[in-house]
């Protein structure tokens, strides 16, 4: 039985304002300058505790361990009474994710976002009912690129990493895959610290609903039904 894995932010929610809004409400309560709109899109990914390491160096800063801690879970304190205010999934997502759980192909999230937030925000969005399996970037110690959050979402999914696609959008996703053995698509209107070539994928779509059509090309015969 074949299986979906998706990232979350930038991949299924453009979660850029809530996380952008987050990072600028510790800025500016330690007087520091707000990150300009412009500058957000490649300052996410990796978490809360990088997001906000990004801001600071925008900032021409940077903390110690202790005060970045404590100001992450401040961070991600904010972060979690207002994760929904601004986020929205993207457009053509549901009739994919639809089409997969009828045709009962598997779908697992694999994010770097902590799991408590992530199931959260999947639940606020009216997602979490499709997917199976959940692995958050506090799961296990290591995070993508590495691939273990991969091999345990389809140790837990009971799929093998040749029936797997791996959807996302930064190089976190797709390194974590190639080194997964797992095919990827990634979509273009996500965040990303590289450029669209330099992440390697298999495949890249513009919009979800050239998303059946890359799957059945890379994999042939296993969604067939989407």
């Amino acid at each position: 039985m074949p299986a979906l894995l998706f990232d979350l932010d930038g991949t299924l929610a453009d979660t850029k304002p809530d996380l952008h809004a987050a990072m600028n409400h510790v800025l500016t309560k330690n007087n520091l300058a707000e990150v300009p709109d412009d500058a957000i899109t490649n300052m996410i990914g990796g978490g809360a505790r990088e997001i906000l390491k990004r801001g600071l160096s925008e900032n021409g800063t940077s903390w110690d361990d202790a005060k970045l801690d404590a100001a992450t879970e401040e961070f991600v304190l904010w972060y979690d009474q207002n994760i929904d205010a601004n986020t929205v999934i993207y457009p053509n997502l549901l009739p994919l994710l639809d089409a997969a759980q009828a045709a009962n192909i598997k779908m697992a999230v694999v994010t770097n976002k902590r799991e408590s937030l992530s199931a959260k925000l999947l639940f606020r969005l009216g997602l979490h009912h499709y997917f199976d399996v959940l692995v958050g970037g506090d799961t296990l110690p290591k995070r993508k690129p590495d691939p273990e959050s991969i091999d345990l979402a389809l140790q837990r999914l009971g799929v093998p990493p040749q029936d797997a696609i791996m959807v996302g959008d930064s190089e976190a996703d797709t390194g974590g895959a190639i080194a997964a053995n797992v095919a990827t698509i990634c979509v273009s209107f996500g965040y990303r610290r590289v450029s669209l070539e330099a992440l390697n994928a298999d495949a890249i779509i513009d919009d979800y609903a050239e998303f059946a059509g890359a799957a059945k090309k890379l994999k042939p015969g296993l969604f067939d039904a989407l």
